[in-house]
């Protein structure tokens, strides 16, 4: 007999759920979800920036004003919607972007920090910027848009 959540083949209910998992990582369904990450969080800086007009972005130590200042903080959430575009559409150039921009992102902080001193909560934002493109990089063949094998998986 067989009861409710059970089943009576070899491949039950918890490996059916296992199977869908791994055929949703397969198909990078997980750098979708990074890509929508990015553009909500561009939309964030979005917000953030008409919130606090007087805000400046300091890259690499420094701040810029007039309408360089201006470029420079409004890029931010542009790069962001980019990135997350290509992510969500699994993109070449998206991986590759988004390691450039982790790179330089990266490197400004230590500068900052170098500059004016520590804070937790940036140091803790460049460890998990890191983590993350650790994954992306241990994901890169989703990227890959010669691989026939990978489109099958995205078009399923």
């Amino acid at each position: 007999m067989v009861t409710m959540g059970t089943s009576s083949t070899p491949m039950g209910r918890r490996s059916w759920n296992t199977h869908r998992l791994f055929h949703g990582l397969r198909a990078g369904q997980d750098i979708k979800v990074l890509g929508l990450l990015f553009v909500i969080s561009g939309g964030i800086d979005l917000m953030w920036i008409l919130a606090y007009p007087e805000y400046s972005l300091r890259v690499f130590g420094t701040t810029f004003s007039g309408w360089a200042g201006e470029a420079v903080k409004f890029q931010h959430p542009l790069i962001h919607w980019l990135i997350g575009y290509g992510l969500w559409h699994t993109r070449q150039w998206a991986f590759w972007s988004y390691l450039g921009y982790l790179t330089l992102a990266c490197l400004s902080e230590v500068i900052n920090q170098l500059a004016l001193g520590f804070h937790q909560t940036r140091t803790t934002m460049i460890v998990v910027s890191l983590l993350f493109g650790t994954y992306i990089i241990a994901r890169q063949q989703v990227f890959i848009p010669n691989s026939s094998k990978t489109r099958a998986r995205l078009e399923e």
